[in-house]
């Protein structure tokens, strides 16, 4: 019998006492802010802020850091060091006394650790799907002799049971607690090899086919007419794999909240299952008012489908409508709690603004009309720099807005500039922020916007952080739950205070504190939310809230962990032994599943999802015309989409035999022709439609011919609409390269289409004569969203502008960057190339700046409006002599020639988007549900055509001005028009 006794270097008497810092590895590369614990060793124990506990070697520490555990050391020791060691010592001698005493069995050892794990930890870390910490098998001893029980390593088991400051478990004050004695008997397990035992009743292995005849047995004893809003959830494949009841219990608790942080209904869902052991369960999409389209998300973005062929599916399709009536919990957990599927499922709007319509909430009215509350402070949990929180009642509760800065100065200290938002120069400037609000029954609802207030998906890291992320990058959904695991955290105002104290330095001290009020005020409103939230887990039957213990980030992180042969088995619906059998005869997969023929062997997450489908194949479960593959890039367009409108039915195309659709480039008219300018009395006649488009519409281009559109979709997917036959080209899907398609446009001669997204990334697409696109080239030299694109007259050269206020030139052929245009205040709005391709023009709305194409150095650079933040868009005319500027509402044009400006054209609400007809004398702009065709010249306005619902972010002017495209923001329909004189 052999016990390991650890050198206490340092030992922290209590937590508080050191606070938590940076700490910095020897290569200054990577850095962590934790609080010390101890020092063992030669390792460094140290707790993130997500409370988790991380071992690293004191000497992969930078210098500074080593430094610092030295001089600590130091100071602990101080004269009574020698007395300290001898009672060490004493005490370890009366525990090697004591476990010589001890005469246990590796059986009896175990049944003795799981009682006392039972009894003193159980109840923070198992019972009723507790997962502190992100750990809720503490009575499995199998799992815990894989992770922190491990059989000769540093046990971090061992290191929290004996810790001696306020990272012991169990906590401080909490009972029962382990007593020296019942250390000895878990240290003694560990010493044995972490013997597990099983003293939970055998079960018996659920099939895919069992799982389906359940579900169709249920659908049965469902109202007919109500059979095909049904749907299920699984967890059988964990249940198959032996996770503990605990574990599942987690599971189901994570569901029940996502469930239900998904509905907009005012009443909680509680998942009924329908079978003994509560694996499955059942939805009616009714209840959190799903539609048809949202299941439809949901299916296609599963990657994990496996579909049946047993009579009782066939009656499941038939009776719910759709062939997959059924998705697993663990992915349905990690794949719902993030975008795209958190946008979508949830129906969230594309801008804060949207999101106010629709709770009925008036942010700007509330602010002038002192009815909001507003807190401010230097540092939070997640932002870096100082921070405003801002309250205002709504329908259902709380509409919570934070306004969050990149930096503490100037205009981003709101200490200095605690009033805004707005364009006054005595107004804060704030680079995005945060909404929570409350939705109808007690949960919370999460938006992450930019500056503008437009949507993201997740929150850029050098403002925002979640420490429970490898990367530190917040992500709109399963951050904000993770957070905000009991509803709002409570803050206390800075600004108000400071104001009241010096209120001889605020000559609007009034206008300030009628914002920023009392503590109370705001103390009586978080405790209301506080508790409406927590009632309402508690309804769900989730009664221990804490944030390392929350459970749908805690089995979002779960679910990306690598997985061993017995859960990969299952995930195929197969017990262990068949599965390998099946293996012996696969030839694809073989190899990729090698590692899990020996001991301890696991895969990736993300490996078995990218082959799944075809593994399925290849282990002979069914056929190859029966794969279901998720969303993901292609090399061509496949037609996939099954939209349908009401006054525009969408047609298909047959397939061919290579699988491709069967159609072909409409022919349209010549690109090379130009309409005959505008006149008032110009008419534009609707001529096609197309709706139900999910997740809407980022980006528009029309082809030359004009007879088709392109549009860049917020879920990776770029789709081809013919125009004649109102019907779906073609749609090419899973574009992960681009996430959103932000901005996309057609070379002139419309053999290619350059498409970028949200992440920086271009790719360029061959345009087939049969309306296929196919991947021929790719610019990656920005970093930020792509928002602007414009290609030299002969297609040679491309000139695009980003988010993060860079313009790039590059070689369509080769991908190469030629030239940049820099150091613009805010994004890029807009860009063009000169005719002979010599020069080239960007702006940000503030500033215009002129370049030489090949060289980047500037030619001139002029003033435009005095912010960039004065309009949401901006165009340059097709041969470059005039430049649009939206100022507010209105429109600001400048001749470039002379740069005169003209008189502005006036209007009564933000424009979202601008192009210029090819005439070079119109101009289209985009508000709310409308756009404007100006006569710019004479400020003549010639029609305001209504588009359908939201605002009109993405416009498209056909080559010949003919046909013009636009989509609105909300759930809008594309609307294509041509020009009836």
């Amino acid at each position: 019998m052999r016990f390991t006794f650890f050198l206490l270097l340092l030992a922290v008497t209590a937590l508080s006492s050191v606070q938590a810092r940076e700490w910095t590895d020897a290569t200054g590369k990577y850095r962590i802010e934790a609080k010390l614990v101890v020092v063992h060793g030669d390792k460094v124990v140290l707790e993130r802020p997500d409370g988790k506990i991380i071992s690293i070697p004191v000497a992969k520490l930078s210098d500074e850091d080593q430094t610092f555990l030295k001089e600590l050391a130091a100071k602990k020791a101080g004269p009574s060091s020698e007395s300290d060691r001898a009672a060490d010592t004493k005490a370890s001698a009366a525990m090697s006394n004591s476990a010589s005493a001890l005469d246990m069995s590796p059986k009896q050892l175990a049944t003795q650790t799981k009682i006392l794990l039972q009894d003193a930890c159980h109840r923070c870390h198992g019972e009723d799907g507790t997962s502190e910490g992100g750990f809720n098998f503490v009575v499995n001893l199998g799992k815990l002799a894989e992770t922190i029980a491990e059989p000769g390593e540093d046990s971090l088991l061992i290191e929290r049971i004996q810790a001696d400051d306020d990272s012991v478990m169990p906590p401080g004050g909490e009972e029962p607690r382990l007593s020296p004695r019942d250390i000895q008997v878990i240290q003694e397990w560990i010493a044995a090899g972490s013997p597990a035992i099983n003293d939970e009743p055998e079960r018996p292995f659920v099939s895919n086919d069992q799982v389906v005849a359940l579900i169709d047995q249920d659908l049965q004893q469902q109202p007919e007419r109500s059979q095909r809003f049904m749907r299920y959830f699984t967890l059988t494949h964990l249940y198959n794999s032996g996770i503990s009841e605990d574990e599942l219990q987690t599971y189901r608790n994570a569901f029940a909240k996502l469930l239900n942080s998904l509905s907009w209904n005012s009443d909680l869902i509680i998942p009924e299952a329908i079978d003994p052991a509560r694996t499955i369960f059942r939805l009616d999409m009714r209840t959190v008012h799903w539609t048809q389209t949202i299941w439809k998300s949901i299916e296609d973005a599963n990657p994990y489908f496996l579909p049946p062929r047993s009579p009782e599916a066939k009656s499941c399709f038939e009776r719910t409508e759709t062939e997959m009536p059924f998705v697993r919990v663990d992915w349905f957990v990690f794949a719902a709690s993030k975008p795209p599927l958190y946008h979508s499922v949830l129906n969230l709007p594309e801008t804060d603004a949207d999101l106010e319509n629709m709770l009925r909430v008036n942010v700007q009215a509330n602010i002038n009309q002192e009815m909001a509350i507003r807190a401010a402070f230097n540092r939070s949990g997640v932002s870096q720099n100082n921070r405003l929180i801002e309250w205002h009642k709504s329908p259902y509760g709380s509409y919570w807005k934070s306004y969050d800065f990149a930096s503490n100065t100037g205009r981003q200290n709101l200490f200095e500039y605690p009033l805004g938002p707005s364009h006054r120069r005595d107004s804060f400037q704030h680079d995005g922020g945060e909404i929570i609000f409350t939705l109808p029954n007690g949960l919370q609802g999460y938006l992450l916007t930019d500056e503008q207030g437009l949507r993201i998906d997740q929150g850029p890291t050098q403002i925002v952080s979640d420490p429970k992320q490898p990367d530190r990058t917040v992500t709109n959904g399963v951050s904000c739950m993770s957070c905000h695991y009991a509803g709002m955290i409570p803050k206390r105002d800075e600004v108000g205070p400071a104001v009241q104290a010096n209120r001889s330095a605020f000559d609007d001290a009034d206008d300030i504190l009628a914002l920023y009020r009392e503590a109370s005020e705001m103390d009586r409103i978080m405790d209301q939310d506080a508790k409406r939230f927590a009632d309402a887990l508690d309804d769900l039957g989730i009664t221990t809230l804490s944030r390392s213990g929350e459970s749908i980030s805690a089995m979002s992180s779960r679910f990306i962990q690598d997985i061993d042969l017995e859960q990969v088995a299952c995930e195929f619906g197969l017990q262990v032994e068949e599965f390998l059998e099946r293996l012996q005869e696969a030839s694809r997969v073989a190899r990729i599943f090698s590692s899990l023929q020996i001991s301890g062997g696991t895969i990736k997450r993300d490996v078995f999802k990218e082959m799944f489908a075809d593994a399925c194949v290849d282990l002979q479960l069914i056929d190859v015309h029966e794969v279901h593959r998720p969303n993901r890039s292609g090399s061509s367009v496949a037609a996939a989409s099954n939209a349908r409108s009401g006054s525009s039915p969408v047609a298909k195309a047959p397939m061919n035999s290579d699988g491709d659709r069967d159609s072909k480039m409409p022919s349209g008219r010549s690109p090379n022709r130009t309409a005959a300018p505008m006149k008032v009395g110009s008419k534009l006649s609707p001529i096609a439609k197309f709706s139900d488009l999910r997740w809407g519409v980022k980006s528009l281009a029309i082809h030359p011919n004009q007879n088709v559109v392109a549009a860049g979709r917020p879920d990776r997917k770029i789709t081809l609409f013919n125009i004649d036959h109102q019907s779906i080209l073609g749609e090419l899907t899973g574009l992960d390269l681009l996430q959103a398609v932000t901005a996309c446009a057609f070379t002139p001669d419309g053999n290619h289409l350059i498409a970028g997204g949200s992440t920086g990334h271009i790719v360029v697409y061959s345009v087939t004569e049969k309306g296929l696109l196919r991947p021929s080239g790719q610019f990656p030299g920005h970093n930020g969203e792509i928002h602007c694109i414009d290609i030299s007259s002969s297609g040679r050269y491309a000139l695009t502008g980003d988010a993060k206020k860079v313009a790039r030139c590059w070689e369509i052929a080769t991908g190469k960057e030629l030239s940049m245009i820099g150091d613009f205040e805010g994004p890029v709005k807009a860009v063009h190339i000169s005719a002979d391709e010599r020069t080239m023009l960007a702006t940000d709305g503030a500033t215009l700046v002129e370049a030489d194409i090949r060289t980047g150095d500037p030619i001139s650079q002029r003033p435009l409006n005095r912010s960039w933040a004065s309009g949401q868009s901006a165009a340059f005319s097709p041969d470059g002599t005039w430049l649009a500027v939206a100022d507010t509402y209105n429109i600001r044009v400048w001749n470039l020639n002379t740069f005169r400006e003209l008189m502005p054209l006036i209007g009564s609400e933000t424009l979202w988007s601008m192009r210029f007809a090819p005439d070079n004398q119109h101009l289209f702009a985009g508000g709310s549900g409308k756009v404007d065709v100006w006569e710019f010249q004479r400020n003549a306005r010639l029609q305001r055509q209504s588009i359908h619902r939201g605002y009109v972010h993405s416009l498209a002017v056909s080559a010949d001005g003919s046909h013009f495209a636009a989509v609105g923001s909300i759930g809008g329909s594309l609307e294509v028009f041509s020009r009836n004189e």
